[in-house]
């Protein structure tokens, strides 16, 4: 019965985030969509519109493994689950507001410690999931391996774009240099900490934000050279993830994580 109230609960905070997430993305939150505050810091490592489409993808996994839950409250593996990680929900679903409105109201020196946090939390909610992971809770690890993987994506980009803001000087080195860089480095971040969390889901969306950055480059009005080099970073990048995500699968016997013994 609590775990039922608590999956329940956890439905209506879902709901409340994806609310607050569409009146974010349809500019109803200081008269700013996430596209346009994007647009008025512009960054290089910023995917092509079309790949934001993964959000309603999220969406769709995420309303469907909590209404499981709330049906599922009874079973046992479930009942620990929804134990283990209500708390780290409820958490990153306060998170995830905050940075909505934050980062809406041009707030993007905050908006960066609301989305780490966010990330933070959706990391620990994999490893919980790890932990009690069976064949009856396939759905979850699909689920928040995707969400936290877009997460680290837009980690990356409001970093950047924090950056934008900010108008450092980079260190006198050029913005083509610290794209480059930035996607060498979140390459490497992301194969520590797939090996941490054990998920072969997460690289994935990541992989698909890279393929997204590698599109937005060559439709780009002027394609110099230098572009061209973060281009084949991007690409290499997107193929790299994906290995990384076939190890990980290879490493959990076939499985996306590793089965409870």
């Amino acid at each position: 019965m609590v775990e039922r109230k608590k999956a329940i609960g956890n439905f209506i905070i879902l709901i409340g985030t994806l609310l607050i997430n569409s009146l974010g993305a349809s500019g109803q939150i200081n008269n700013y969509s996430q596209k346009e505050v994007s647009d008025k810091f512009p960054t290089l490592i910023t995917p092509n519109p079309g790949t934001f489409s993964i959000w309603g993808i999220i969406y769709m996994f995420l309303i469907v493994s909590i209404i499981l839950m709330i049906i599922k409250s009874n079973d046992l593996q479930y009942k620990k689950i929804i134990n283990a990680i209500t708390l780290k929900f409820w958490i990153a679903s306060l998170f995830n507001i905050l940075w909505i409105i934050s980062f809406s109201y041009l707030q993007l020196e905050l908006s960066v410690l609301l989305i780490f946090g966010l990330l933070i939390s959706l990391l620990s909610i994999l490893k919980s999931i790890e932990t009690f992971n069976t064949k009856k809770t396939l759905l979850l690890p699909i689920t928040f391996g995707l969400y936290a993987g877009w997460i680290f994506v837009a980690t990356i980009v409001n970093i950047s774009a924090t950056l934008v803001k900010l108008k450092w000087n980079r260190f006198y080195l050029s913005e083509n240099f610290w794209a480059s860089l930035t996607l060498i480095v979140a390459v490497i971040l992301i194969y520590l900490i797939t090996l941490k969390i054990k998920n072969a889901v997460f690289p994935l969306p990541i992989a698909w934000a890279f393929y997204g950055i590698n599109n937005q480059l060559q439709s780009s009005n002027v394609l110099t050279n230098q572009h061209m080099i973060l281009k084949y970073i991007a690409l290499g990048g997107a193929v790299a993830l994906i290995i990384i995500a076939i190890y990980q699968f290879y490493k959990n016997n076939y499985n996306l994580i590793p089965s409870v013994k």
